[in-house]
């Protein structure tokens, strides 16, 4: 790398709260305005529409995670910190566009041999619209951490209310949303938020100014980040797959439909992740007084989790009844005990960024490989015995594995505590739910414990602003 790659970084934003929390609703406001669409399309075009959908997206993501070498979390970490530069980050995005254009290519070839006719461009053109969204990730790491971070969430809910827009009229134009009509109207969005993404963060100007710039460099130093995203796509799939072998089909879709209803927050809680990535990075970069106070991050994605557990719960019977109704069976259930996965997933996102602020990919790629044990040896332990149920704990038991993993690799002795409390918050939970629901229906059992960790949160919330704000004075005093 040439010297001149690292700058100090300017323009940052010193709140958590605001970097994070802007990554989330952005995630948040891309999956919402998906799931209306796919309600839209669900009732015009049936399920095996939304089936091609699904298989087009997934398929996409693995395909890009593969090709994207790490870099978008190298960059994000390295862009916040300073130690490259925008013209590093233009020629690298104009080399995945042109790989990802390249595989869809290949991907056309494939899809025209393996899927029926009448389903081959709407797939192939949902597949480009996902690539589109993979690559708009070494964009955005311009601006995430800054000062105009807003224009990233304004820009995914803008092109996401033009994209249900445009579904809603050819319902009403239609009387129904085709598959075809659908994977048009997803690359257009798709298309439109790419170039938005680059003339806001200012790509051209930087990739004019890029000649001589050795990406070759910075691909082998994301080469750790690679491993563990590419991983992290396995860990989350591999649960459904072990229990299969021990189930009827029937209890594999509850199961699956129990964790879609936690999905689209496990993915805000990663979004927030990044962002807490692009917090912690440059004040370890420019040594300030935060720099070494990882206490921070984690407190703050402890406090979210929680939070988030207790609103979801709250909202679990009203969710199931309304996406499920009668045939609902075992899936409230499950997703209560899922829910309890969704706080600790939160904190243990924290002690990652934490991780990866430091430098340590190499160790969360550990981490994600001992998880991926843990996930498999607890899987096939209680699948065959507990069904879905099993499968269910495994996914919660395991986050205890990753708890001690990070904090293994990470060494900070004030984190154990802290850690070792919000595990203990969940295992109480847990066994209030068991309590409760010996006693009452799983309605009012979820209603009873979101409104105590909801309350519990709150107080929390309260006592650190207090604290933050007895702090507050003496610092600026000392300065």
């Amino acid at each position: 790398m040439v010297a001149t790659e690292a700058k100090a970084p300017a323009g940052r934003r010193t709140s958590l709260t605001v970097v994070s929390g802007l990554l989330g609703l952005s995630t948040l406001a891309t999956r919402m305005t998906t799931l209306v669409v796919m309600a839209f399309l669900t009732r015009g075009a049936g399920i095996e529409a939304v089936g091609f959908y699904g298989m087009a997206t997934l398929t996409a993501s693995f395909t890009a995670a593969a090709l994207s070498l790490g870099l978008p979390t190298y960059l994000t970490r390295e862009a916040a910190a300073g130690t490259v530069s925008p013209p590093v980050v233009a020629r690298i995005h104009g080399g995945r566009f042109a790989v990802l254009m390249a595989a869809a290519a290949v991907a056309y070839v494939l899809i025209g041999v393996l899927l029926p006719p009448e389903a081959q461009l709407a797939f192939f053109l949902i597949f480009v619209a996902s690539l589109f969204e993979q690559w708009n990730e070494t964009a955005w790491v311009l601006i995430r951490g800054t000062r105009a971070a807003w224009a990233e969430p304004l820009t995914n809910t803008s092109t996401g209310l033009l994209l249900v827009g445009a579904c809603a009229v050819d319902v009403w134009l239609m009387n129904g949303l085709t598959l075809h009509d659908a994977a048009v109207y997803f690359v257009t969005a798709s298309v439109l938020r790419s170039t938005a993404a680059v003339l806001v963060v200012r790509i051209l100007p930087s990739l004019r100014a890029s000649r001589g710039i050795r990406s070759a460099h910075h691909i082998r130093l994301a080469l750790p980040y690679f491993a563990s995203d590419l991983l992290g796509l396995f860990y989350f799939r591999g649960d459904v797959f072990i229990l299969a072998f021990f189930v009827t089909a029937a209890e594999v879709g509850e199961y699956v439909s129990a964790a879609a209803i936690i999905g689209p927050a496990v993915q805000v809680a990663a979004s927030m992740g990044v962002g807490a990535l692009a917090y912690a990075a440059p004040q370890r970069a420019s040594g300030t007084s935060q720099a070494n106070d990882p206490l921070t991050v984690f407190q703050f994605f402890g406090l979210a989790g929680q939070g988030a557990a207790g609103v979801m719960f709250i909202g679990l019977p009203i969710a199931t009844v309304v996406l499920f109704g009668d045939q609902a069976g075992n899936i409230p259930e499950l997703a209560m005990v899922l829910t309890l996965f969704l706080a600790l997933r939160f904190a243990n996102f924290g002690l990652s960024a934490i991780l990866l602020a430091r430098g340590r990919a190499a160790s969360r790629l550990v981490v994600l490989v001992l998880s991926i044990c843990g996930s498999i040896g607890l899987n096939l332990a209680l699948d065959g015995r507990y069904g879905a149920y099993g499968a269910a704990c495994a996914m919660v038991l395991n986050e205890l594995v990753v708890a001690g993993s990070l904090l293994w690799f990470l060494r900070i002795k004030e984190l154990v505590w802290p850690v070792l409390f919000s595990i203990g918050s969940v295992a109480a939970a847990a066994w209030a739910l068991a309590g409760l629901l010996t006693v009452m229906g799983s309605a009012s059992a979820s209603f009873a414990i979101g409104a105590i960790m909801l309350a519990l949160a709150t107080a929390r919330f309260v006592a650190q602003r207090r604290a933050a704000g007895q702090l507050q004075p003496a610092t600026t005093e000392d300065t």
